[in-house]
């Protein structure tokens, strides 16, 4: 039997070769947990396009969206307040701070949300207590802390709010209990409840109570739609119910 002979150069490449090999294997079997994390962007915008550009804009939808989370006064509400705010003040020529606006439209809510609810607080004062050392905490300009708290505390229909953005606020909120949406809302709203009795009460009782509490007469042209949406979802309901039964 021959041997191959290796000459000194040859067995040098051959060295070479094999030291590449190894690199290449330990590479290629290191664990993916040594791989850098891929850490997901922060969002620049809200799902409807509001602006994040701001750390404080930040961390306030960080907030809403984690911690508040509800069917009917949760971050959905909080966002259509805002952009049904921003329009109505468009429609009706009055200029309005967007941050405070913003601010008040995410944090509105927050005090009537478990675990944040206290019993026997109104959840809009409670909300106050909430969001200013929330706010300061996050780097808002606190100089406009007196409009945002004004803005919270009238947002109800049944409340009068001063200022425009507490206009434009206290209107936007008044109409999502309108139409479809509030409906819908006022229906979620149920919760464990055996029926939904309270709820159509409600929808009845809200159609005619708000609309003369509304404050800007382009919210008062949208709720006389919604009005009628109102009105035919009732009158459908009944319609559908069995003759001596209960919706």
């Amino acid at each position: 039997m021959s041997h191959a002979i290796i000459g000194r150069g040859g067995m040098k490449t051959l060295v070479l070769a094999i030291a590449a090999s190894a690199l290449l294997l330990t590479a290629a079997s290191a664990p993916a947990a040594q791989e850098a994390p891929v850490v997901a962007a922060a969002p620049t915008a809200t799902p409807a396009g509001v602006p994040l550009d701001s750390a404080w804009r930040r961390a306030v939808y960080e907030q809403a969206n984690t911690h508040l989370r509800h069917p009917s006064w949760g971050v959905r509400h909080s966002e259509r307040n805002y952009v049904l705010g921003m329009a109505l003040a468009g429609a009706e020529g009055l200029t309005v701070d967007a941050d405070v606006l913003f601010a008040a439209a995410f944090l509105h809510d927050w005090g009537g949300i478990a675990p944040f609810a206290v019993a026997g607080t109104d959840h809009a004062v409670r909300s106050v207590e909430l969001a200013e050392p929330f706010l300061t905490e996050a780097g808002f300009p606190m100089e406009k802390f007196p409009a945002v708290r004004a803005a919270i505390l009238g947002h109800m229909y049944d409340k009068e709010p001063e200022g425009a953005e507490a206009v434009v606020l206290h209107d936007a909120d008044a109409l999502d209990f309108l139409g479809a949406l509030g409906a819908a809302r006022l229906l979620a709203a149920t919760g464990d409840r055996p029926d939904y009795d309270q709820a159509l009460g409600r929808i009845e009782r809200f159609a005619v109570d708000i609309p003369p509490r509304l404050k800007t007469a382009a919210a008062r042209n949208l709720a006389t739609q919604r009005i009628a949406v109102m009105t035919d979802f009732l009158a459908e309901v009944r319609r559908e119910t069995p003759e001596g039964a209960r919706p």
